[in-house]
């Protein structure tokens, strides 16, 4: 099995013929301390390890984001030593990269903190879009429920938009974003006359409670229609079914290099690119950039395929978001 899939890797990384994958190694799951195979790993004179599932129920989002950092990495003099998140080798120290600039990955917010502890001398910016992975040297790198939020409510109140009602499906599973918003309207000062949490149950008519409601803006995570108030949700909801979520605004990153990206990315792999596989490449092309040019990798501004952005060593990483809104099926900047 181990070896089976290291030459899936191999095939995979091969496959893009128009591109130079030369620098992309495959680090074996069957590997010992003393294995000769390290030898060439230690020749590198800079190197990522990238952190990602290419075997397993995961597969194809380890391959997504392997492709985009494939493409990140063109015309590099840098190594990038993929690592199987579902199959790595016990053997595995950061000693063994020797030249190591950053690890990219894990993927999944609970593999973050067992392989920081793998890698503890160099940043791990972690794709997770859970800012809870901010910890030491490990940067949550994924596009946050907390930064569109964040950004939602400076829209709010640069638009004197004063109350708002989130709409909470029965069962939990937005427990943590509608905690965001709470901690945001807050901050906000909103009263309990004007902030409102309605749970409700699989099935009913949202528009109609929208619509006999008096608040000015409604946060749902199942598409409403409203004449009275402004609906609000996240991008990636938003952005999964534009054609149902009509006249929703949201918070996202966009940029010229994203529709470049997405193009280029398109092209070459026949499929489409994640937000995850955007968020890879984005760090691929900063660690080469930092490198390169000898700028630091905190502190700085960076232009990425999700707007501009900075890496705190306090807080991980900051974008900067615009307001759209779906218009005829398409997100309009506002």
């Amino acid at each position: 099995m181990k070896f089976a899939t290291k030459l899936l890797l191999l095939a995979l990384l091969t496959s893009c013929t128009s591109h130079d994958t030369s620098n992309q190694k495959v680090i074996p799951s069957k590997i010992s301390s003393g294995d000769a195979y390290l030898e060439n790993v230690r020749k590198a004179e800079n190197s990522i390890a990238l952190l990602v599932p290419v075997s397993g129920p995961h597969k194809e989002i380890g391959q997504n984001v392997l492709n985009a950092c494939i493409l990140g990495n063109q015309n590099s003099k840098m190594d990038i030593y993929v690592i199987d998140t579902n199959d790595y080798s016990d053997y595995l120290r950061q000693s063994s990269f020797p030249n190591l600039k950053a690890a990219v990955g894990p993927v999944f917010f609970q593999e973050s903190h067992k392989f920081a502890s793998i890698f503890q001398k160099v940043p791990l910016f972690a794709l997770s879009n859970n800012v809870a992975a901010n910890n030491g040297h490990i940067y949550a790198c994924g596009l946050s429920p907390q930064e569109e939020i964040e950004t939602v409510f400076r829209y709010l109140r640069e638009n004197q938009l004063r109350s708002l009602t989130v709409f909470v499906p029965k069962g939990g599973f937005f427990k943590s974003v509608v905690a965001i918003i709470q901690k945001e309207a807050a901050k906000y000062n909103m009263d309990e006359e004007n902030f409102n949490v309605v749970s409700y149950d699989s099935g009913t008519d949202l528009s109609e409670i929208a619509q006999n409601s008096n608040t000015q803006a409604i946060f749902s995570f199942e598409p409403v229609q409203s004449t009275k108030s402004d609906v609000f949700t996240l991008s990636s909801l938003a952005l999964s079914n534009p054609e149902k979520w009509e006249g929703a605004i949201f918070a996202y990153a966009d940029s010229e290099e994203q529709k470049e990206f997405i193009e280029e990315y398109k092209k070459v792999f026949h499929t489409a690119p994640t937000v995850i596989s955007l968020a890879a490449y984005d760090m691929v092309k900063m660690i080469n950039e930092s490198s390169r040019t000898h700028r630091e990798m905190f502190d700085e501004n960076y232009q990425g395929t999700l707007g501009n952005f900075r890496i705190k060593k306090d807080q991980g990483i900051v974008r900067d978001l615009k307001m759209f809104k779906i218009e005829k099926a398409e997100k309009v900047e506002i």
